[in-house]
């Protein structure tokens, strides 16, 4: 399906009917991977109308010139959730620089947002202190494959290196980079404003929320998120060791439980106002 944003047409794929959700990659794959980690969900949950985007430069959604920074890809989610969701009132799960996304989104449009689950945010470009990058356990499988660019950009990213995990990254994630136009973090300006990133810094958001971080995750750690507790007083937090990066293909079947609990805290929620 596409959408067409000012002059860029966004690329979406949607499932089911109900309440919606915009689901919001990270930086270099596209769509694919948000479907791959929430689909298997929602097989079992009724009552809500999926929608997953190609952000601007990823996926099949081309980019403009114009598209400078951060603010610019917030201001096109922004169109694109008027254009496609309405006014309706919808759940929000951001992946990496997702999740910078939607906190953006919380900020610009929070009132109409009844929960979010960020996994592995980047929730600032602020440096802090990342865990070493590290494989705990590796599968013998790969003793015996022919090494090759794929393979290595797949271990350059596991914690936990399996070939159930590769065959996913390869038809999950893979295909998303391979896809990408919007290369390099040096293409545009990767962080806010100052003004945005200071709104973001002391953004409040007071209803059911998920934070779900990798212990090993050498991307965007876990310190910085924590932050976040202080100021989302509905939020279930957690440091999974055995993750990183790739949480929900490593650490899957916890990563369904916590959506799942997250969602059950939002119709509670609801069902109070």
């Amino acid at each position: 399906m596409k959408c067409l944003v000012r002059d860029i047409p966004i690329h979406y794929e949607e499932y089911g009917k109900g309440k919606p959700i915009l689901n919001i990659h990270g930086w270099g794959p596209d769509h694919r991977m948000m479907v791959g980690a929430y689909e298997p969900i929602f097989k079992g949950v009724k009552g809500y109308r999926r929608i997953y985007l190609d952000l601007p430069g990823f996926g099949q959604t081309p980019i403009e010139p114009w598209v400078k920074n951060t603010d610019d890809m917030l201001d096109i989610v922004c169109e694109f959730i008027n254009a496609v969701i309405g006014q309706e009132s919808f759940l929000l799960t951001g992946c990496s620089y997702g999740g910078y996304i939607s906190l953006g989104l919380l900020h610009k449009m929070g009132e109409r947002v009844d929960g979010v689950l960020l996994d592995v945010p980047m929730v600032s470009c602020e440096i802090d202190s990342l865990p070493e990058r590290q494989i705990i356990w590796q599968s013998e499988f790969f003793d015996s494959v022919e090494k090759n660019s794929v393979l290595e950009s797949y271990l350059s990213m596991a914690v936990i290196a399996t070939p159930k995990e590769y065959e996913k990254w390869q038809t999950q994630i893979q295909l998303g980079l391979d896809a990408r136009t919007l290369g390099t973090r040096s293409t545009m300006d990767f962080d806010y404003r100052k003004d945005m990133e200071e709104a973001i810094g002391k953004l409040t958001f007071k209803k059911p929320a998920c934070i779900l971080t990798g212990r090993q995750d050498h991307t965007t750690g876990y310190n910085l998120p924590y932050k976040l507790l202080e100021r989302f007083p509905r939020a279930t937090y957690a440091v999974l060791d055995g993750a990183g990066h790739l949480l929900y293909m490593e650490k899957e079947s916890l990563f369904q439980k916590m959506v799942e609990d997250w969602i059950e805290r939002v119709e509670l929620n609801l069902s109070n106002i």
